[in-house]
């Protein structure tokens, strides 16, 4: 193992974790296909992202195998060519693409995808496990790929008739890539990261991200359109809003307290997120979809902040993530509120089409795993397993009775939504539904990794394959 690199110390590689999101893609790509045949995703994209995606998972494992295993110098060079040359083979048979530029692709792709790993571990030591920083790298490499593609294909293709979500893709992913783009900046020129060059750095972003031709009209008029096109929709953005209040309320309290916030303090997150998804699932789901890349954007400005040390709000949002800081956020960025988020959004960024208008065709209990999994599951086990725990399970810290009390919340949420008649449930979503509580609340008892993180996309894959 090389010594230079740090993962989060007192947990497991985490090698597994790789497997979630190729798995995950291809749950998606098999429940649209039969679930709702109009967004069924024929175009080659997902397929591709399925390709790299399984590749990216090869290449962790064999960098994992060789770097616990004593190999020669032979072994490890065929074991960073392989994945690379794997990816070839399968954009070759899903895409029909041509043998030479498949490898030139395949080899590019996992190449760096291994440089954005081996930077990640190395520049944030102590921070990730293997298989944690392996799925947030997948992620972005996927994520990168994706809006590539689909802005090529803006560009080479005729225009196609605008929709509310469209537009608000194409919002959201450029400025995503404009943010990627400053954050590697920041990485790279020391400059940048002085007070006065960084805040100009952020002005040319804002301006980036709200006049930048993606869209017609403009990204700031489009969103203002969007706002006001519906007035439900204004009562939703004012109750989220009311709930940001919420949020800074219960943090400024937290930091007037003194002390460390305790479990069920930080429980409270999940409580408010899961308010902020299910009115969205159900009513607003495009505007759901924005908030959540506007939210991601704001989480990584406000940690910009923090770990440039940058006035004047450094010290307030240093003495934040001391006072809120789980065990698993052992390294210097703030992990568990960055999964959180992440986690409860991944469901809608990787299902294609998420906001079907019709609610019959809307893949809605999908949707909802992150919230499930981690809002009502993962709180109920924690708080209720804290109080009335008293039968531990071998070889974990969590008890018999949180696991029972995550999978009967989950169940009776599940039917609460059900007899309100925002979700419509076969026997058979049922009978997934069950057995992704139980195999869902089996992992949150015994993983050691970011529950917030690994609970969803497991919840996700089973749910998807009902």
């Amino acid at each position: 193992m090389d010594e230079r690199l740090l993962p989060r110390p007192y947990a497991s590689t985490g090698g597994w974790l790789c497997l979630l999101l190729p798995t995950a893609l291809i749950t998606s790509y098999l429940h649209t296909q039969t679930a709702t045949p109009a967004c069924a995703p024929t175009d080659a994209v997902h397929r591709l992202l399925i390709a790299v995606a399984i590749g990216m998972c090869l290449r962790t494992h064999c960098f994992l195998l060789t770097s616990y295993l004593k190999t020669g110098l032979l072994i490890e060079r065929a074991s960073s060519l392989l994945p690379g040359i794997a990816t070839s083979l399968w954009m070759t048979l899903l895409l029909d693409m041509t043998w030479p530029f498949a490898l030139i692709a395949g080899l590019l792709v996992i190449r760096l995808y291994q440089h954005v790993y081996m930077s990640v571990l190395r520049g944030l030591p102590q921070t990730f496990t293997f298989g944690e920083a392996a799925i947030l790298v997948q992620g972005l490499v996927l994520f990168l790929l994706n809006a590539i593609c689909r802005l090529w294909a803006l560009l080479t293709s005729e225009p196609q008739p605008a929709t509310d979500f469209g537009q608000l893709n194409a919002i959201m992913q450029s400025a995503l890539i404009c943010l990627l783009f400053v954050c590697v900046m920041l990485a790279l020129v020391r400059f940048l990261r002085q007070p006065l060059p960084f805040y100009v750095l952020m002005l040319l972003l804002l301006a980036a991200v709200t006049c930048a031709p993606v869209t017609k009209p403009l990204p700031l008029i489009a969103l203002l359109q969007f706002m006001f096109k519906e007035h439900i929709r204004l009562y939703i953005i004012a109750f989220y809003l009311l709930l940001v209040g919420l949020t800074c309320a219960t943090v400024s309290w937290q930091l007037g307290n003194s002390t460390q916030a305790s479990t069920r303090m930080r429980k409270i997150f999940h409580l408010l997120i899961v308010l902020v998804f299910v009115p969205g699932l159900v009513y607003q789901c495009a505007l759901l979809y924005i908030a959540t890349g506007i939210a991601l954007a704001i989480f990584v400005v406000l940690e910009l902040l923090r770990l440039l040390q940058m006035p004047p709000f450094a010290a307030t949002l240093a003495q934040a993530f001391d006072s809120f800081k789980d065990v698993k956020d052992a390294g210097q960025l703030a992990l568990t509120p960055f999964c959180l988020l992440i986690g409860c959004a991944l469901p809608i960024w990787l299902t294609p089409c998420p906001c079907q208008t019709s609610a019959q065709d809307s893949p809605l209990l999908l949707l909802l795993s992150g919230i499930l999994s981690v809002g009502v599951g993962d709180t109920a086990a924690s708080v209720l397993g804290s109080k009335y725990g008293r039968n531990k399970w071998a070889n974990s810290s969590r008890s018999l009775e949180g696991t029972v009390a995550f999978v009967l919340s989950v169940l009776l949420s599940v039917w609460l939504l059900q007899l309100s008649g925002v979700l419509d449930m076969s026997q058979a979503k049922w009978f997934a539904t069950l057995f992704a509580a139980l195999n869902t609340a089996l992992v949150e008892a015994f993983t050691d990794q970011v529950d917030n993180l690994v609970l969803p996309l497991v919840f996700y894959i089973i749910v998807g394959l009902a």
